[in-house]
């Protein structure tokens, strides 16, 4: 009786112990759940040092055939409260059972961090020849350039982890290169960065190139311009910071890795430039903002990071204008070319709103070149709308 007695006990106790933790666990989405709805959006993480997934708008047509919900999912993960604890937690655990990649980025050899490349939509490199096409054509008495840069992933191959699985980032750039018109100057970056793999010309913490690398694609652009580069003993190379932990470092939440350090090509002859921030109406003497080295996005000290538009006026004895539609890695490569152009205009399609042909026909534009990593050029969207002008 006893017996049956505490065996009935035991089964009461089990069963309201379930009940309880699926209330608590009810409870606890319940509450996540509505924590999510009243916290405001953010725009930018300053942990991951990166521009945050909003909310995509809702129509049937772009349910159907624009990938609304990959991109509400994506919206939904960059937006999660408490994601910055969920992802140490996790890069923690999975540390200590000795996996190599966390959060999409490995954890490679000589305690490099490298990004992963996703397989490119066949659509979306369709839509991307056509609306780049579209741009050459109409603009083809400019001479016309695209630069899209191998990143760490394949440049460094040899470092990472003997497990991972990689598609050729190559062979991607080189098949949109051969669809591309003939009016566009294709330029190879990767034999110039590939030949100088063995230097300091990728962060191993942030996913972008060094100064360094950025040098080395300065001077393949100026080969195939047929321009005359300013050489590396022209310039003071400062170290302006050793404690640059970048976006990789925060994605993967990461921690035994050491912090990076950036490097500037000061002209010892200096060339003047003014430096017009449109959109923000503030202008600068310098193409560098040291006060960005007191951030963590220490990157952005190029440029003063990403803007919609940038007019940069020069002391150069050229009579040839640029227009740069760039992602981030072209930040460090633009104050290279205040040697070659007497104006530089320097345009994020993320960001700009304008029609591009209005800029070229405004600013006597001579010269065009579209420079990304090959990472954000076969993910981002945003190059699409460099078609996107009046005809008439």
């Amino acid at each position: 009786m006893n017996l049956n007695y505490k065996r009935n006990n035991q089964k009461k106790f089990n069963t309201l112990y379930k009940r309880l933790l699926a209330l608590i666990f009810i409870f606890f989405i319940f509450i996540v759940l509505i924590l999510n709805i009243l916290t405001k959006d953010k725009s930018f993480s300053e942990s991951e040092n990166r521009n945050l997934k909003t909310k995509p708008k809702f129509s049937i047509e772009k349910l159907l055939y624009n990938n609304f919900t990959k991109k509400y999912e994506q919206y939904i993960s960059d937006q999660f409260i408490f994601r910055n604890f969920f992802v140490n937690i996790k890069s923690s655990v999975e540390k200590l059972i000795g996996k190599k990649e966390n959060n999409n980025v490995y954890i490679c050899d000589d305690k490099y961090l490298i990004s992963k490349f996703n397989k490119p939509n066949k659509e979306d490199i369709n839509e991307k020849l056509k609306a780049i096409n579209t741009f050459i054509k109409v603009n083809s008495k400019l001479s016309n350039y695209i630069m899209i840069v191998p990143t760490k992933i394949k440049t460094l191959e040899d470092k990472l982890p003997f497990f991972a699985p990689s598609y050729d980032q190559l062979k991607y750039i080189n098949n949109f290169y051969s669809s591309l018109d003939k009016n566009v100057k294709k330029i190879n970056v990767f034999d110039i960065l590939n030949n100088n793999k063995n230097k300091y010309i990728y962060y191993k913490t942030d996913h972008h190139w060094t100064t360094e690398g950025a040098y080395l694609a300065y001077l393949e652009f100026c080969k195939t311009a047929k321009l005359t580069p300013k050489l590396s003993k022209d310039y003071n190379i400062d170290t302006v910071s050793n404690s640059f932990y970048g976006t990789l470092y925060s994605k993967s939440g990461i921690k035994s890795v050491s912090p990076d350090k950036i490097n500037v090509y000061i002209p010892k002859k200096e060339d003047n430039v003014i430096v017009n921030y449109i959109e923000e109406k503030k202008k600068s003497v310098s193409l560098y903002n040291s006060k960005r080295l007191n951030t963590k996005d220490k990157y952005s000290l190029f440029t003063d990071g990403n803007h919609p538009l940038i007019k940069i006026n020069t002391s150069s004895e050229s009579d040839k204008n640029i227009l740069i539609i760039k992602d981030s890695y072209a930040n460090s490569i633009v104050p290279f070319l205040t040697t070659n152009y007497k104006n530089i205009l320097v345009v994020d399609l993320r960001y700009y709103a304008n029609k591009i042909q209005d800029l070229i026909k405004d600013n006597n534009i001579t010269d065009t070149l579209i420079l990304y990593n090959a990472n954000t050029f076969f993910e981002d969207e945003s190059i699409l709308d460099i078609s996107e002008y009046d005809t008439d």
